[in-house]
Order: C-alpha cells, then sequence, then structure tokens
C-alpha cells in the first residue's frame, strides 16, 4: 500500500503561496478535506514547564504527539516541537501526515508502531510536492516484545485491565475519553502499545489516540496521552470527567472490569498477536465487545496451550463450544477438546459441558474420553473418606490456616459431584463406568454404596446383578438392622431389586435379631418389600407383617390370628413374644376381645394369654372415657365364659367375679338390654311404663350397683361405675328414675347430676334433651321425690338462663313428648312469666 505525504509547519514557502503557518508539501491528489483534517490535527503546544528560551536540548526533549484518526481516509499525524520558525518566532512545530491511498481501512502496521519510526521528518522542503511513499512502512522501536518487557518491569501493570475495559467503552459507547498521564510521551507511546497489541484487532482499528495534547480536555481522540506540564490536575474532578490513569502515582478512575481484560493483561501482548488470530477464526463475525470475545479469546488461549486460564474461564469456553458446537466442526471441537482435558483446571463439569459439545457434532472418540474421564473423576469424589470435624481455631478449623481455602474446594468439588452427572452417551464410557461400579462396591460401605448408586442412575447405566446382589448382602443388610441407616439407603433399595434381594437375603440369615429385625421393616423398608419376595423368606415375612400392622394398628388383630395359627403346635400355646412386638405397649382392650373371640379354644387356657389380660382388668378406665368403660364390661362378659378365667391370677380373678355381678345386675337395672353406646345421660323420655314387679326389680338392681360403687376399694371396678352408673340411670322410665334417685346415696345422685349438667354444656341436640328429662322430672314430683327434684331443677337453671326463646321452645316440645300435661304445665308457665327477650329467669315451677 502506498501512502500520501504531508508537511505542515511555519516556513516561508508552501501551499499558500505566502510564508507563515501552512502545507509546506504535499503528495499531489490529496483532497482538501483531508488537508483540512491534517491541519486540525497537527496543532501543538508545548509543556508549561518549558519556559520561552529553551535550549535546544530541552526542545528535543518535548513529548512528540503521534496520532492516529480512524475512518473512510485514515490518518497518522507526527507532530513535533521544533522550537523557533523561519524568522526567530518561537512555538514552531512540524507535522508529518500519512494519509493510505486508495481510499479505505488503514493497511500499514499497527499505528503505534511507528512511534519514533526512521521513516518521519521534521524539516520543511524548497519545493511543495511530495512523492507518495510506497509501503511496507517501517516500524519503530515498540515491538510486542518490548512492550512485554516494559509491562514486566513496570509498576503500572495492575492498572492495565482497567485500561483495557476503560478504552472499549470510550470507542465502543463514546463515553468519556481516556487521558494516559505519564513521566514522558514515550511511556505514553508504551501504554498505547500495550492496549493496541492487546485488544481485539477490530476494537483497535476504530480506535483514535494521540501521545501528547497539552490540554487534553480539548482533546477529540478516544485516548490522548498527557505527561508533566501539561494542563491536567490529577483532582477528583478530572477522575470523574476522564478515565485518567495517573500512572506516576498509581491512581486511576473507577470502571467495571470484565474477565476479558484480565486473561489479556496476564497473556501479554506477544501471545495475544497469535491468541486474536486464533479468535478471529472461532468467532462467529458478530463478536464485537470484549464480553462477545470472552469466549472465543478463552478457546483460542487453551489452542494456544492454555497458561494463565482459571476454572471460571473454562466454565465459559465448556458453554460456548457447547453452543457452537455445529458450527465450529468435528475438528475444532476435537482441538479444543483435547486442550481442555489436558488443563490443570478442568473439572467434572467442564468435562460435562465438553461431552455436550462432542456429542453435538459426533465426535465419538473425543466423547468416549471426556465421559470415561467425567467417570472417573465423578466416582473418586463419591467415594472420597469424610474429612475429620475439624476443632475451633485448629488446622484447618474456624479461623486456622486455610480453612476458608478447604471448605471453598469442598463446596466446589460437591457442586461439581452432582451437577455434571449426566447420562453417559458413549458405549465405551457406559461399559467403562459398569466395571468402575463393580470395582467400587466391592469394598464400599452402606454411604458409599448410595453414592455410586446415585451416580449410576444420573448416568442411567445399572451395575451387573451379582454385584449388587453381593452389596446388599456385605454392605446393606446390616446396616438395615441398625435403623436409622445412612441417607438414601431405603431410597437405593426400593429402587435396585437386586440390591434388595442380597439385602433381605443377609436379614433372613438373621432372624434371630428378633426385635431389630422387625424394626428394620418399620416404616419406608416395609413399603419397599413385596409380599411375592417375602415367600421365599418366612422369617422376613413375619417381621415385614409385624412392622405394617404396628404401622397400621387396625391390622394387628388379623396379623396376630394369622401367625399364630400357623405357629400355634396342635398342643397348644401362644407366642407371647409375637402378641409383645405386636402390642409393645399392651393389649387395648378391644384388640383383646376381639382375638379372644376368634382364637381356637384349646389356647384360650393359655397362661401367656393370662399374663396379658390380667393387667386389663386391673387397669381403671380415665375420667370420661365412657367408651373404654363399656370395652372394659364386654371383655368381662367375655373373659367369664372362657377357660382363661380359670389360669388368671388370684386377685384379677376375684376381680372379675365381682364384675359378672356387677354386669349381670346391670341386665336386671335396664330390663335386659345392653349397654347404652356411649352417649350422654340425656333423658329417659317417659314413655315407658312398668309393672309393679318390674319397678321394683329395677329399683332394687340400681341400688345394689350403688352399694357396690360406695362399698368397693378395687380402682378398676369403681372407675367402670363411675362412669357406667349415670348412663343406666339415665336409660329408666322417668318415674322410676326420680324414685331410685331417691334412694340410692348422695354420691350417687351426684354422679348422675354432673353428668345431667355436663349435657347441659354439650351441644344442643343432647342439652335439649337433657332440659327436657329434667323439666319432666320436676313436673311429676312428689313427696318422695322432692329433694331430687329440687336437685334437677338447681342443675337446669345453671343453665338455662343462657338459653333463647328458639332452644326453650325445643325444651317444651321435648317435654310434650314425654307428658301433654307436663307440656301444658310448661307452656302455662312461659305465658305467665313472659320472660323479656326470649331469656327464662327464675325458677321453673314454684310450690
Amino acid at each position: 500500500m502506498d501512502f500520501h505525504q504531508l508537511y505542515y509547519t511555519s516556513c516561508r514557502t508552501g501551499l499558500s503561496g505566502y510564508a507563515g503557518y501552512q502545507f509546506n508539501a504535499v503528495t499531489p491528489g490529496v483532497p482538501a478535506e483531508v488537508m483540512g483534517e491534517v491541519e486540525a490535527l497537527s496543532s501543538y503546544e508545548p509543556p508549561g514547564t518549558l519556559g520561552h528560551s529553551p535550549t535546544p536540548e530541552q526542545v528535543a526533549r518535548c513529548p512528540v504527539n503521534l496520532c492516529f484518526v480512524p475512518g473512510p481516509r485514515p490518518i497518522v499525524t507526527n507532530v513535533t516541537f521544533t522550537g523557533t520558525d523561519y524568522s526567530g518566532r518561537f512555538g514552531n512545530y512540524f507535522a508529518h501526515a500519512l494519509v493510505p491511498v486508495p481510499d479505505g481501512p488503514w493497511g500499514g502496521p499497527a499505528p503505534i508502531e511507528l512511534w519514533r519510526a526512521p521513516l518521519w521528518t521534521r524539516e520543511p522542503v524548497a519545493g511543495t510536492v511530495l512523492p507518495p511513499m510506497r509501503g511496507p512502512l517501517p516500524r519503530g522501536p515498540l515491538r510486542r516484545d518490548v512492550i512485554d518487557d516494559f509491562l514486566d518491569r513496570g509498576a503500572g501493570r495492575s492498572l492495565l485491565p482497567a485500561l483495557l475495559a476503560a478504552v472499549e467503552r470510550a470507542v465502543l459507547d463514546q463515553d468519556r475519553s481516556v487521558v494516559i498521564f505519564a513521566a514522558d510521551s514515550d511511556e505514553v507511546a508504551r501504554w498505547i502499545a500495550a492496549v493496541s497489541f492487546l485488544l481485539p484487532p477490530g476494537l483497535v482499528a476504530r480506535m483514535s489516540f494521540a501521545t501528547y495534547r497539552f490540554r487534553p480536555s480539548y482533546s477529540r481522540h478516544h485516548v490522548t496521552g498527557a505527561s508533566p506540564g501539561a494542563e491536567i490536575a490529577a483532582d477528583e474532578r478530572s477522575f470523574q470527567a476522564f478515565y485518567l490513569f495517573d500512572f506516576t502515582t498509581g491512581a486511576a478512575s473507577e470502571i467495571e472490569v470484565g474477565p476479558l481484560p484480565h486473561l489479556l493483561a496476564a497473556a501479554g501482548t506477544v501471545a495475544a498477536e497469535s491468541l486474536w488470530r486464533r479468535a478471529s477464526a472461532l468467532g462467529g463475525g458478530g463478536e464485537t465487545r470484549l464480553e462477545d470475545w470472552y469466549a472465543p479469546a478463552v478457546a483460542a488461549a487453551l489452542l494456544g496451550r492454555g497458561v494463565g486460564l482459571g476454572p471460571a474461564d473454562l466454565d465459559v469456553a465448556c458453554a460456548w463450544l457447547k453452543e457452537h458446537a455445529a458450527r465450529l466442526g468435528q475438528d475444532t471441537v476435537g482441538r479444543i477438546g483435547a486442550a481442555l482435558l489436558d488443563h490443570d483446571a478442568v473439572s467434572p463439569a467442564h468435562l460435562a459441558g465438553l461431552a455436550d459439545g462432542a456429542a453435538a457434532v459426533g465426535t465419538g472418540e473425543l466423547l468416549a474420553l471426556v465421559e470415561e474421564r467425567l467417570v472417573a473423576a465423578q466416582l473418586a469424589r463419591l467415594t472420597r473418606p469424610a474429612l475429620p470435624a475439624r476443632s475451633p481455631g485448629g488446622p484447618g478449623g474456624p479461623g486456622g490456616p486455610g480453612a476458608n481455602a478447604v471448605d471453598a474446594v469442598d463446596a466446589a468439588n460437591a457442586v461439581d459431584a452432582v451437577d455434571a452427572v449426566r447420562p453417559l452417551r458413549s458405549p465405551r464410557a457406559r461399559e467403562h463406568a459398569r466395571r468402575e461400579y463393580a470395582r467400587l462396591l466391592a469394598a464400599a460401605d452402606a454411604g458409599a454404596v448410595v453414592r455410586v448408586l446415585g451416580t449410576a442412575v444420573a448416568h442411567d447405566v445399572s451395575p451387573d446383578a451379582e454385584t449388587l446382589r453381593e452389596c446388599g448382602l456385605r454392605a446393606i443388610g446390616p446396616e438395615l438392622l441398625r435403623p436409622p441407616p445412612p441417607a438414601g439407603v431405603y431410597e437405593a433399595v426400593r429402587r435396585w431389586p437386586d440390591l434388595r434381594a442380597g439385602a433381605l437375603a443377609h436379614l433372613d440369615r438373621s432372624a434371630a435379631a428378633g426385635e431389630s429385625l422387625r424394626a428394620a421393616f418399620e416404616g419406608e423398608l416395609a413399603a419397599a418389600v413385596t409380599d411375592t419376595e417375602l415367600t421365599a423368606l418366612p422369617a422376613l415375612r413375619e417381621a415385614v407383617l409385624v412392622a405394617r400392622a404396628r404401622d397400621r394398628p387396625e391390622r394387628r388383630v388379623d396379623t396376630a390370628l394369622a401367625l399364630l395359627s400357623g405357629r400355634t403346635p396342635a398342643a397348644g400355646g401362644v407366642d407371647g413374644t409375637l402378641l409383645d412386638a405386636l402390642w409393645p405397649d399392651g393389649w387395648p382392650l378391644d384388640d383383646a376381645r376381639a382375638v379372644l373371640t376368634r382364637l381356637p379354644r384349646e389356647v384360650l387356657g393359655d397362661r401367656v394369654l393370662a399374663d396379658r389380660v390380667a393387667p386389663l382388668l386391673e387397669r381403671p378406665s380415665p375420667d370420661g372415657d365412657l367408651l373404654r368403660a363399656e370395652a372394659y364390661g364386654a371383655l368381662c362378659d367375655l373373659l367369664e365364659s372362657l377357660p382363661l378365667a380359670g389360669a388368671l391370677p388370684e386377685g384379677p380373678r376375684e376381680l372379675l367375679a365381682v364384675m359378672a355381678r356387677v354386669r349381670q345386675t346391670e341386665r336386671r337395672l335396664t330390663g335386659g338390654g345392653g349397654a347404652i353406646g356411649g352417649r350422654r345421660p340425656a333423658a329417659g323420655d317417659g314413655r315407658e311404663r312398668l309393672s309393679a314387679g318390674q319397678e321394683r326389680e329395677r329399683l332394687e338392681a340400681g341400688e345394689s350397683l350403688a352399694a357396690v360403687y360406695n362399698r368397693t376399694r378395687v380402682p378398676a371396678i369403681r372407675s367402670y361405675l363411675r362412669l357406667r352408673l349415670p348412663v343406666l340411670l339415665a336409660s329408666l322410665p322417668c318415674e322410676t328414675l326420680a324414685e331410685l334417685l331417691s334412694r340410692v346415696p348422695g354420691t350417687v345422685r351426684d354422679l348422675y347430676l354432673a353428668e345431667v349438667e355436663r349435657g347441659l354444656g354439650e351441644e344442643r341436640a343432647v342439652a335439649v334433651a337433657a332440659a327436657a328429662f329434667a323439666t319432666f322430672r320436676a313436673a311429676l314430683r312428689h313427696e318422695r321425690t322432692a329433694q331430687v327434684a329440687e336437685d334437677v331443677e338447681d342443675v337446669l337453671l345453671r343453665a338455662l338462663p343462657e338459653w333463647r326463646r328458639r332452644d326453650l321452645n325445643a325444651v317444651e316440645g321435648e317435654v310434650r313428648r314425654g307428658s301433654n300435661r307436663a307440656g301444658d304445665e310448661f307452656k302455662r308457665w312461659r305465658a305467665q312469666v313472659r320472660p323479656r327477650r326470649g331469656w327464662l329467669p327464675g325458677r321453673l315451677f314454684h310450690g
């Protein structure tokens, strides 16, 4: 490429035809607008420190301004200060400019490489015509190796990443310009050279620069140099107005720096040349910003041995490789993949991304290599022994040396081991994984087994059946006898049938473990085992049935009967260990009665049963638990007819005899009826009419039960009658109940009244019935039952004043169902009293 030349200075002769500042000489054909641009670029003000009478040496040391302006007609101008002009006037300078021919992008060396190149002149010529300068242009001393040496020796290298980021912002975003303040223009040129050699060539081609400006604020360049004596102060205002980098103090404007500037600064300018050549070949063509170039640049660095790359760089490269694999092709993906495999910072997560890229373009050999490495790395981490607990302040402990680093590595490894495990696609890698599983599982403990099998699930590869069975027999089975086993064991047993078969075989051989065996099958394990698997394992089958029944109490009776029927010898005998296993907290009354009802009669005198029934007979019913009292009575009825009654110890046997008489008396009191379903005493409805003999029999039965209640000191019998008597009394006809209450001791009457009062506090359906009964009682009182009526009425008056009219209407309806006369009397009373707002005041009846 050829270049037009232009000289501009203050001279006697030139293109203007008169003396003064003008173009001294130019190459013919330079457009007028280019000449105007060169004239504007060529202005120069010397440093303020120069003075008005400098020596020739001081003039020679003045900063040189090499400036470059890109565009359709790029211009490079070298401006030097010459001191005085032809007339002796101070302040002259000389500009030598080059413009490519024809128009188009700059085709010479990087403009900054022309710094102090031998082609520049600073003297005017006699004529006005300059020949074109033939290419290639000779370079100056700023070679890449020279700049790397400068960076290695200089103290400002730490600012280089930020400088690169700032230049990108200035060029691409037209943001504030970059000002490089250094000791002299030579140092400024070196920093501009570093930027030019490190940034992407396309971005550098758009960067304008000037190595020296006296007033940087007047500069239109993206990058402007300044040195001592320039009109700029390194103060807060300047750091905000420019991206100012003061290499004399190490201060710089703040700017966000991405990862690529750090990578480029660390690589150096020599390595950057080949890096950008490779990155340009790898790019998709749309890369503009450093962020766009980051992944291709990392891939290019990998192809150049990958020096200086870390895990975060490889993260980006792997993701990019997967996305662009189809565009890059098998050969390129294979070369980058091979470089990744050999890199010291490669991790399982990186290998997983590389495997995706290899699979995307069908590079089978690379895929196999990567997945084999991935399997080895993942399994090595899964079987690594857990680190010992760290003591506070000790090595590796909180506050100890290296604690944070160790924890960070452990955390990263854990993330890699989980996130990077994916289905294997290479047949060779799948077979390799299967062999590795067998090797590791042969000596793994239960926790390691779970981790290896979890990885196998993620790999979508199954270990061979024999390996799994042996592993279950050796490692998993023993752990199941020591619940809870390590996390994940139950899930592994559920998922892998062959592993489960081995574990079950071990448990079946451990049938003597008893409670430990049954405990193993409670919860998750019992749900994982099928009935078919248990058919050939009788000890385990029983343990599973017991565990399931303990988890679901409603199945215990059926389970007990099924197992006892299979184990009870013909001569009789019941397995108490089985009963204790099914009911570790003892028999509930209903379960005891259900079992005793359905057992063969020949075993119903067994001492084992007697030992478990006796505590039930002697245990009092809790207050308020009417249902248990009724179940207690039903059990006593059953025992009276069984051989088991004679096998009971003396105390329970005598208690059962008393209860037999109590239950018989209950039937006399109720006329042969059974239990009253557990409801609270509501009200006899008054409609039943007894003969004199029937009434006498029931009165006698009631008095007998009351006497037993007052007399007995047996807690179980007393608690039973305390709960049952109020229910039994409430089942009597009205007149009979009133008469009986007048005969029994006050303690029994108080039991009944307390139940009536409790009923009034329950839901209204029960309370209405109780109130109706009590009202009917009061209506029928006579001399013998007067006190009873008073007591009942007192109970009512404590509750009914809070009732509304609709509730009282319900009471009247219930009263009338029993007796029209009582209903009429209640209605007359209500009409006479005329309760305000529906409330019931005063006493129900008077006189």
